[in-house]
């Protein structure tokens, strides 16, 4: 059959659906690592005993008149409206902290960029909302507050469900002290399954569901590579570790710094030899991951795919937008989108979500997305006043304002039975969509098993990125790019642990 189609560049930004999405999307990429430091840290081999006046949650109470907490983010349209009228609510319910927040780039590699430049200035903000990938690195610079120490000082200890707190744990530490956070889904047009006889209600869950949906599209001439996948690491990261497999070693860098890849193994072998073969056969179009682009959701709001792999947070901007209700500005603001060429987009599709698809079982997923973070190098009553901030972050009225709205998945226990998220969650598209990714995150995360956790995070999913491109476009063997992605990452993590971060 040939082979499918792989995107490289920016593209058209055209599509006002593709740009909603792209935006979204925007802020689920890496970061680059950076910084040195000690406070807050545990050296390797250190108990997880903390200490709590890392966190003086005292000076609160003392500080002389209301205490600035400035708040990094990197979120766009309905996620950022949702995180902006919260930071006002929190405003206006007390009045000891005044949370100012900014973007400093509308991506996560943008944000983290400024932040290691503001670690070389000795300017970071308060709290910063970086990606998943950080962790480590963070716990390691120096630069951040432990949550546990906030919680041992007499914070309050959120009820946090155990996914999220083993994912951002190291040692039996908390980093982050709260989330925004989703899981993948997939995303498929219902009237394209009804046009090749398959039936819509019945996503495809496993691999091989997947490739015969896809083939079944492909030959009733519906749509020529009907599955749509952007090369992003953790989709990767997410089938690897819903397979069991490690990445790294010390039981994925929880049990020790990692200091070997593991990632060259058979469940491993099996997803980049399924993706390959997907890709050669014509049925899958491999979208480059590169800033900007937006080729994937282009080909969804063209209908020139029929089944799109991607983050949950795309949500309710997606309805939104389908609905005639996503503020303009939102796009135009942005000078990376234009929004010209609306003529292309076909708003009479039939989207729908269903859970992750797996090497054998759906809904096994990776957790994605960001956290935030107190500084450590604040006045005590500015750290104090972000963890009040993040105390309200964390309480059920946040966490239903920023799933309902900004489509990020609650992160404290009991949220799902919250009568306002049941009502919406059965009752519009976005709201179906969120609740099976959140049902994702409650029975497809393994909190004994949530994922790996290493120093040169964004190293490892830039080598990540380079070699799967290679290996579709190279034509090179997933055997020989597994070995090469793994020597790669080896000698990253020695100078990782060589340098001290």
């Amino acid at each position: 059959m040939g082979k499918g189609r792989i995107g490289f560049g920016r593209g058209m930004v055209g599509v006002a659906l593709a740009a909603v999405l792209a935006l979204v999307a925007a802020a689920c990429g890496g970061g680059d690592d950076g910084g040195s430091g000690s406070d807050g840290s545990v050296p390797e081999g250190a108990s997880a005993e903390v200490d709590p006046s890392l966190c003086p949650l005292d000076a609160l109470e003392s500080a002389d008149g209301p205490v600035d907490v400035l708040l990094w983010y990197s979120f766009t349209t309905e996620t950022e409206a949702s995180l902006l009228d919260l930071v006002e609510q929190y405003n206006a319910s007390q009045d000891q902290v005044r949370v100012t927040a900014e973007s400093p780039g509308g991506t996560f590699e943008e944000l983290q960029r400024a932040y290691n430049q503001a670690i070389q200035a000795g300017d970071l903000p308060a709290v910063a909302n970086l990606e998943e990938d950080q962790t480590q690195f963070l716990a390691d610079s120096g630069t951040v507050v432990p949550a546990s120490a906030c919680i041992a000082a007499g914070g309050e200890q959120p009820d946090w469900l155990p996914s999220i707190e083993s994912f951002y744990s190291i040692e039996d530490l908390v980093w982050p002290g709260a989330f925004s956070v989703s899981t993948p889904v997939l995303y498929y047009n219902r009237g394209h399954f009804e046009q090749a006889g398959l039936d819509p209600d019945a996503a495809p869950e496993t691999f091989d569901e997947l490739r015969d949906a896809a083939q079944a599209l492909q030959d009733a001439g519906v749509t020529d590579a009907p599955l749509v996948l952007i090369l992003q690491p953790w989709f990767f990261e997410s089938w690897i570790t819903g397979a069991g497999q490690t990445i790294v070693d010390n039981d994925n860098g929880r049990d020790g710094l990692a200091t070997e890849g593991t990632i060259d193994d058979e469940a491993a072998l099996e997803v980049f030899t399924w993706v390959k073969d997907m890709y050669d056969d014509g049925l899958l179009q491999a979208i480059s991951p590169t800033d900007g682009q937006i080729d994937q959701y282009l080909a969804v709001a063209r209908q020139n795919g029929s089944m799109l792999i991607e983050t949950s947070t795309a949500a309710t901007s997606v309805e939104a937008f389908l609905r005639g209700e996503l503020d303009p500005s939102q796009l135009t603001d942005d000078d990376r989108v234009n929004t010209e060429g609306l003529e292309d987009v076909d708003l009479d599709l039939d989207i729908e979500v269903a859970p992750f698809p797996g090497l054998d079982e759906p809904g096994r997923a990776q957790i994605t997305g960001g956290a935030y973070y107190v500084t450590s190098e604040q006045e005590p009553e500015v750290i104090a006043g972000a963890w009040d901030f993040l105390e309200f972050m964390n309480a059920l009225p946040a966490q239903t304002e920023m799933n309902l709205d900004g489509s990020y998945l609650p992160t404290i226990e009991g949220a799902g039975d919250s009568p306002e998220l049941a009502e919406v969650w059965g009752s519009t598209l976005s709201g179906q969509w969120l609740a099976t990714a959140y049902d994702q995150l409650l029975t497809g995360v393994d909190p004994d098993f949530p994922g790996p956790v290493m120093g040169p995070y964004t190293d490892f999913r830039a080598i990540m990125r380079s070699e799967v491109e290679g290996m579709l476009t190279g034509d090179r063997e997933p055997a020989d790019v597994l070995a090469d992605i793994e020597e790669q990452l080896n000698e990253a993590l020695a100078t990782y642990e060589e340098q001290n971060f």
